[in-house]
């Protein structure tokens, strides 16, 4: 384990120069480690390698840049809210994570590995948000991750396909089960233990965590799980066949202008997100046969997922940052018609009559459908003997004239991790009390696979068929699931393969 005399972690690679947090002094945190070798030249586009071993003492008192990824727009919603620094990139350093731990010599805490959201394009481990010091004075250790992503990251393509042996793209996916393996080699050297990690994410994250729950490579490697905000079920989540992912490889050659691999290996970052972005195109986790080797309600249905205890929930107004455009209800009309035989139905379990209603359903049935996604997931734990907590964050969040604004889908971030203080919303008593309240509840559930504790109001497991869930924030309880017959409707059109 490391000194705390001097903050040197030793680990498999060498050591590290870690620091003392200032708000959370007890907390130290360990920044910027790679965990495999730059995904650069020849190495772009396939699994992870491992990291050269380095001479010395490494610093890591600071953050490695982003793996390279869309810069949101400047003034835009999410980055005011999470992103006011400017994004620093480079492919050759972002494959890095970053360790915070209270513990003391001898001890064996926990772990907490944060997967980051960010629709598979953009996002960062690094982010203020994800701070991670106040969450480890819990009493956890807490790791957080980048991957590759965009294009990077999952890009399929016949001549990578012929390369690898018969499969390729997912390779962010591949980082994630990388970082989970690092964990287990070397998180003993931060006072953690490798047999009690939990993973968690949201949104891409959340999916991200299906896919750990999914594939075969990551068995032994958590013993538990948390989703936020985003299922794999469905077609839109579930990810293309890898023949589909292939043309979308090619159309990107098309779009960088090159005759082969090669010559797309030679590209700039810059280049590939720049054709990307002007291509439309989307690169996301496929279902390779390799990494997720079959459909995932298929897989979870037979059990042959992780057989963990599961936290599963997203935010109770997912959409709600939608405002009203003159053409929503026309969308709303045209939307139902995805429904095929049960549009009406659609369109009688989210009414609308007007602009106004139908940017409001924008919002219902986001927030039903994925509350549908994550109750599938825990409800097929379940039928594996595993514990299944369920929730809706409920906690508005104060705007500076005095109004409130949310839940929005990633308004439970900073309540989670305790940044509120990264934020530049003016908060009030009960946003603190929520987020302390968050807090407990997920490092309870990271040390003991049950989120109830001292102090805290009971969280009773989910059963199946059960209308109830924790209603989390300030005070938060045990309560009827927000949209239920809304959320059950979707859930039918997934099963039935409409969504």
């Amino acid at each position: 384990m490391f000194t705390e005399t001097n903050g040197i972690a030793s680990i498999r690679d060498g050591k590290l120069q870690g620091k003392r947090c200032e708000r959370k002094p007890e907390v130290w945190a360990f920044l910027g480690i790679p965990y495999a070798a730059p995904p650069v030249g020849e190495n772009r586009w396939r699994a992870p390698r491992p990291v050269e071993p380095w001479p010395g003492v490494r610093d890591a008192t600071r953050y490695a840049p982003d793996c390279p990824q869309v810069t949101l727009p400047k003034g835009s919603f999410y980055q005011i809210e999470f992103y006011p620094n400017e994004k620093v990139m480079d492919e050759a350093k972002g494959l890095a994570l970053n360790v915070w731990t209270p513990a003391k010599p001898g001890e064996k805490l926990p772990v907490l590995v944060w997967i980051h959201g960010g629709a598979f394009r953009e996002g960062s481990g690094g982010a203020l948000q994800f701070i991670g010091e106040t969450l480890a004075a819990k009493g956890i250790v807490v790791v957080t991750i980048n991957y590759r992503m965009g294009a990077l990251g999952f890009m399929a393509h016949p001549e990578l396909t012929r390369e690898q042996g018969g499969v390729s793209g997912n390779y962010g996916l591949m980082d994630q089960i990388a970082a989970l393996r690092w964990v287990h080699e070397n998180i003993a050297a931060f006072g953690g233990d490798p047999e009690k990690v939990t993973i968690d994410g949201q949104s891409a994250g959340s999916m991200s965590v299906a896919a750990m729950l999914a594939t075969d490579q990551t068995r032994g490697l958590f013993r538990a799980a948390i989703g936020q905000s985003a299922s794999a079920f469905g077609r839109a989540m579930a990810g293309a066949t890898v023949a589909d992912a292939e043309a979308q490889g090619l159309k990107l050659q098309e779009a960088l202008g090159c005759r082969n691999l090669a010559e797309m290996r030679a590209c700039t970052p810059q280049q590939i997100l720049d054709a990307t972005d002007e291509s439309g195109l989307w690169f996301r986790p496929i279902i390779d046969g390799a990494v997720i080797p079959e459909d995932y309600i298929t897989r979870f249905a037979a059990g042959r997922q992780n057989r963990v205890p599961v936290i599963m929930g997203c935010t109770a107004d997912e959409d709600c940052l939608h405002e009203t455009q003159p053409d929503d209800y026309a969308n709303y009309l045209e939307s139902a018609k995805e429904f095929g035989a049960r549009a009406e139905e659609y369109r009688r379990v989210f009414p609308a009559e007007n602009d106004e209603q139908a940017g409001r359903v924008v919002s219902f049935a986001r927030t039903a459908r994925t509350f549908a996604g994550m109750r599938m997931t825990a409800e097929y734990q379940m039928a594996q003997g595993c514990d299944a907590y369920l929730y809706s964050f409920v906690q508005t969040l104060p705007n500076a004239d005095g109004t409130v604004v949310g839940p929005f889908h990633s308004a439970e971030l900073v309540y989670q991790f305790g940044t509120l203080y990264t934020g530049w919303r003016p908060w009030r008593e009960e946003d603190y009390r929520a987020s302390e309240r968050m807090m407990d509840y997920w490092a309870n559930f990271v040390k003991t696979g049950d989120p109830n504790g001292e102090g805290l109001p009971r969280w009773e497991k989910h059963a199946a068929g059960d209308k109830q869930c924790l209603l989390l924030g300030a005070d938060p309880h045990m309560g009827a699931v927000p949209r239920a017959q809304q959320a059950d409707f979707m859930e039918a059109c997934i099963r039935e393969g409409i969504l």
